[in-house]
C-alpha cells in the first residue's frame, strides 16, 4: 500500500471525513495537503522545529501553487481556506503547549496595537515579543532560534510570506495584518 493510500492518515490529521478530491485554493489536490500536513505533524511531534518552519514554507507554497516563486503575495494568503489555516496553526499550537502558531502571532500583533497601515514602533515592539528583533537587530533566518526556549510567538517564522530577513518593515506589517485579518475570518483567533 503506498503513502497516500494509508487508511486514517486524514482523520488523524485533519480530524475525520472523507477528503474532498479538490481543495477551494487553485485547484490543490487535498490528498498533497494531507500528505505534507501528515509531514508537518511527525516534525513537530519530534520537536524538529526548524524542518518543521520549512515544510510549513513548503505547505503554502504547494497550496498557492507558488513553490517555482518561493514566496506569497497578500492575494495568496486571502486565498488560503481556513481548514489549512486551521491545521497549521493547530498543529503548531498542540505540539509547542501553544507557544508557537500563527495565531499567538497575532495575538501578539493585536497585543501591540497592529494593524493594516504600518507603524514602525508597533513592528518593533512585536519583533521584540516574538524574539525576532534582539538588541534593535532584525534576524535572519538562519539565526532564528529553533527550540521551545524562543519566546512565545518566535515559529513558524515562515519565510513563505515573511521574507527571509525579518526586519522587512513594509512587507512585514501588511503580509502579518492579512493574515491576521485571514485568521480573524476564519475565526481561528
Amino acid at each position: 500500500m503506498s503513502e497516500q493510500d494509508r487508511p486514517g492518515q486524514y482523520d488523524a490529521v485533519l480530524g475525520g471525513g472523507n477528503p474532498p478530491l479538490q481543495t477551494p485554493v487553485d485547484g490543490a489536490v487535498l490528498g498533497d495537503f494531507s500528505r505534507n500536513s501528515f509531514n508537518l505533524q511527525t516534525l513537530l511531534q519530534q520537536q524538529r522545529w526548524q524542518a518543521a518552519d520549512l515544510e510549513t514554507k513548503n505547505i503554502m507554497l504547494e497550496i498557492c501553487q507558488r513553490k517555482q516563486q518561493g514566496f506569497l503575495r497578500i492575494e495568496d494568503l486571502e486565498k488560503i481556506d481556513c481548514a489549512y489555516w486551521q491545521t497549521i496553526d493547530r498543529l503548531w499550537r498542540k505540539y509547542s503547549n501553544h507557544r508557537f502558531g500563527t495565531s499567538i502571532q497575532a495575538e501578539i500583533w493585536r497585543s501591540v496595537g497592529g494593524t493594516s497601515e504600518p507603524d514602525w514602533d508597533t513592528w518593533c515592539r512585536f519583533g521584540k515579543m516574538t524574539g525576532w528583533c534582539v538588541e534593535d537587530n532584525w534576524l535572519h533566518w538562519n539565526d532564528v532560534r529553533f527550540n521551545l526556549n524562543a519566546p512565545r510567538g518566535h515559529l513558524p517564522r515562515n519565510g513563505a510570506w515573511m521574507g527571509w530577513g525579518l526586519g522587512d518593515f513594509w512587507v512585514g506589517c501588511k503580509m502579518l495584518t492579512v493574515v491576521v485579518q485571514k485568521l480573524e475570518g476564519c475565526q481561528i483567533i
